[in-house]
């Protein structure tokens, strides 16, 4: 059970990272003002998951880390080839 509490716990958290790191980079490259935020906000979202997992339930940790890379890496790998490549 701790491997799944854990993996959905760090999808999650992953998959919220990925949308403001897309957020972030979309407006960074665009030039408009409000980067700030999203930014600071993808940069704090893990060691917030990542705690608030170490806090209440420690079992989970290892596999909420593993779920957060891996909703990252399979998530940024979707979106290449959603658009169809680079662009």
């Amino acid at each position: 059970m701790d491997i799944v509490i854990g993996l959905l716990i760090g999808a999650a958290a992953g998959t919220a990272q990925l949308v403001l790191l897309a957020l972030f980079t979309k407006r960074v490259t665009r030039g408009e003002g409000r980067f700030i935020a999203a930014g600071l906000a993808q940069w704090l979202l893990p060691f917030a998951a990542l705690t608030a997992v170490a806090v209440f339930y420690r079992a989970a940790l290892l596999y909420a880390g593993i779920g957060a890379a891996a909703a990252l890496i399979l998530g940024a790998v979707f979106k290449t080839f959603l658009k169809g490549g680079r662009s």
